[in-house]
């Protein structure tokens, strides 16, 4: 590697390592740092001296913005010049003049003119795929070359809008004097010297040497603005002792910009990918009423409801010793007697129906049941309220305003409230039937059963945690969702729980397709051969969304072989470079898509043949064709088409400023 790569390399790794730290004392130092004839300079290193830290370098037009605190000092460095120090003092622009170290040698005063006679012929930088192509040849005078220096030529990929630099194969041209004494330097073994894989045999002409360059670099983002700059250098064996800039391309060469295709987002829907039903365990609850005759302690087996009701618990008891994904916890048992007559009677009466009921209800149950069973027993004796609203239920209302008068004025006492009740005339009448439906026993039986939750069960679990969903439970969640925003939230709620949920990271990948903002990231983990289709087709979008063109036509070759993949790898291979294999797919459709294939393939009469078969009514077309004219150097045709393209369309000039194709008609 050369010294300009290294020193631009270090640079470019201390950036990105070294960040900076702001205070709320820091004040933001802008300026220009020029040479001393008054050229600005890119590429300056900007060193915060107290801390030893770069904090930036400047652009293109020498230009600096840091942010540092008002008492430091700034160190300004780059290569072909004295080192410039600056202290802030509190100051928000600076700007910097440094000294170039050029120096004049006996045999020959090396200047910018004579760097400056290395001749580029036109060159291009051209988009295949993710990568840049940069294809020039340029000329070294003789005059150089028959010297006792050596000629570094550096060329780069200089992304303009991203202000990012990717360096390229390094040229090395040495001086015939300059050749021989490194050969001896190195024993005759020049692989020994570090810059030997570099070194260019070229054909010398009259004039020079001409050298033919072709290197390219991985690029993921081609819809940037892009120059080719190249620094040069030419030293001796001790110093360098000139260096240069030049830009010897802009724009891009890129047909393909306009190619048109169109792949649908999938949801994955196949039933083999969705989740299969977990029976979850939950508690339930079931109540058993019985009635009982006035006075009586046992059940009256004879009443159709009683019957009822016990054939009810007992096929529910059953049923539930019998199921393996069930299992009886406990039993409670409440007996409950009418209010009517003595007090401590009605309570004894209570417990007994409460001891009758429960051995009733236990005879229903398994000896190897009952040995882990929790039973609860209670009885009581209900109070004159529940008459008084059955009674207001029946719209007895100023009978039950009278019942409700003796309950409130004899409030701890329900002896008291039954001398008083029973004396009203209509008591036998009115509320005696009321009674009957006080005395019963409730039977609660809590039990744990694994089942499929209901989709209202499911919701309500929701609501408490999601993260206790299972697969089949979110699936669920997803068939209910109203739109994509609710669909968008429980995908993402989904992987948080099962990172590996296929079905769920798939829908979402399709959601974020459908709003433009793939998100690559998300299938990677189930990109593979095998894989449903719908995952790979929506990584192949998500690939081509981010320029990966690489990426996407390495999945897309994963795909079982159909009508449809066939169409996708097509495209795929045609963004990857890979032309000639995907040719055929659309020349048999024609149209634009053909023409531009061609142009990308360099074959400009015949995408010029196809063009003029297309209809001027619409300005991307009439772009193209001042891209093909222009390649054929029919250049009043080229400059008619691109006005006409731009009239129609004027938003196509921000493309034309940085297409190579048609930049100079510009």
């Amino acid at each position: 590697m050369n010294k300009i790569t290294k020193i631009f390399l270090l640079i470019a790794t201390l950036i990105v390592m070294l960040p900076i730290e702001l205070y709320a004392q820091n004040i933001r130092v802008t300026g220009v740092v020029r040479g001393n004839n008054g050229e600005r300079i890119p590429g300056v290193s900007i060193t915060d001296l107290g801390r030893q830290r770069v904090l930036g370098i400047t652009d293109e037009d020498g230009k600096y913005s840091v942010v540092l605190a008002p008492n430091a000092t700034i160190s300004y460095t780059c290569m072909g010049y004295n080192e410039k120090k600056e202290k802030v003092k509190g100051r928000v622009s600076i700007d910097v003049e440094m000294e170039s170290t050029a120096k004049e040698i006996d045999e020959i005063t090396v200047t910018a003119s004579l760097i400056g006679n290395v001749v580029f012929e036109p060159s291009e930088i051209e988009i295949v795929g993710n990568y840049f192509h940069l294809r020039t040849r340029f000329k070294v005078p003789k005059e150089l070359m028959a010297l006792d220096h050596r000629l570094v030529v550096q060329p780069t990929i200089y992304n303009v809008t991203r202000r990012k630099t990717m360096f390229l194969r390094p040229v090395v041209s040495d001086g015939a004097e300059y050749l021989r004494t490194q050969e001896r330097m190195y024993g005759f073994d020049i692989t020994k010297d570090p810059l030997s894989p570099y070194i260019q045999k070229s054909q010398m002409s009259r004039q020079g040497e001409i050298i033919a360059y072709h290197d390219s670099v991985y690029i993921e983002n081609n819809r940037d603005d892009y120059r080719s700059d190249v620094f040069l250098s030419v030293e001796d064996y001790h110093k360098i002792i000139k260096v240069d800039t030049m830009v010897i391309a802009k724009g891009t060469v890129n047909p393909l910009r306009f190619f048109d295709y169109q792949i649908d987002p999938r949801d994955l829907t196949d039933s083999i990918y969705i989740p299969k039903p977990e029976l979850a365990l939950r508690n339930d609850k079931g109540e058993v009423h019985l009635t009982y005759l006035p006075g009586k302690a046992t059940i009256d087996e004879k009443d159709s409801h009683n019957l009822s009701e016990l054939r009810k618990l007992e096929e529910r008891i059953a049923f539930l010793e019998q199921d393996p994904d069930a299992k009886l916890q406990s039993m409670s048992i409440f007996g409950v007697s009418s209010p009517e007559g003595n007090y401590r009677k009605n309570v004894e009466l209570a417990d007994a129906r409460m001891r009758a009921a429960r051995d009733k209800i236990l005879s229903y149950i398994s000896p190897a049941t009952k040995e882990f069973l929790k039973v609860e027993s209670q009885s009581k004796v209900e109070n004159w309220l529940p008459v008084v609203e059955m009674m207001k239920q029946d719209s007895l209302h100023k009978k039950a305003a009278e019942l409700q008068e003796i309950i409130d004025k004899y409030p701890n006492s329900l002896n008291s409230q039954f001398d008083k009740i029973r004396k009203l005339s209509y008591y036998r009448s009115v509320i005696v039937p009321y009674l009957s439906k006080l005395r019963r026993v409730e039977y609660d039986f809590g039990y744990s059963m694994y089942r499929i939750l209901k989709d209202e069960e499911i919701l309500e679990l929701y609501e408490q945690n999601y993260t206790q969903l299972s697969r089949y439970d979110f699936y669920r969640m997803f068939q209910m969702a109203k739109d994509d925003a609710e669909r968008e939230k429980l995908y993402s709620q989904a992987l948080s729980v099962y990172p590996k949920f296929m079905l769920a990271a798939n829908n979402l990948a399709t959601i974020y397709i459908r709003q433009g903002r793939s998100d690559i990231e998300l299938l990677k983990p189930f990109v593979k051969e095998g894989a449903p289709e719908e995952v790979l087709t929506n990584q192949v979008i998500a690939a081509l969304d981010k320029w990966q063109y690489q990426t996407a036509d390495s999945v897309a070759s994963l795909m079982p072989s159909s009508a449809t993949t066939e169409y996708i790898r097509s495209i795929t291979r045609i963004l990857n470079g890979n032309y000639t294999e995907a040719l055929s797919q659309f020349a048999e459709e024609g149209g634009i898509n053909e023409v531009l294939i061609l142009l990308a393939m360099k074959r400009n009469e015949e995408a010029w043949e196809k063009a003029q078969d297309l209809p001027d009514d619409s300005a991307r077309v009439l772009y193209v064709k001042a891209i093909i004219t222009n390649r054929l150097d029919m250049v009043v045709e080229a400059i008619d088409y691109i006005e006409t393209a731009l009239e129609m369309d004027p938003s196509l000039r921000e493309i034309a400023e940085i297409d190579a194709d048609v930049k100079d008609l510009l």
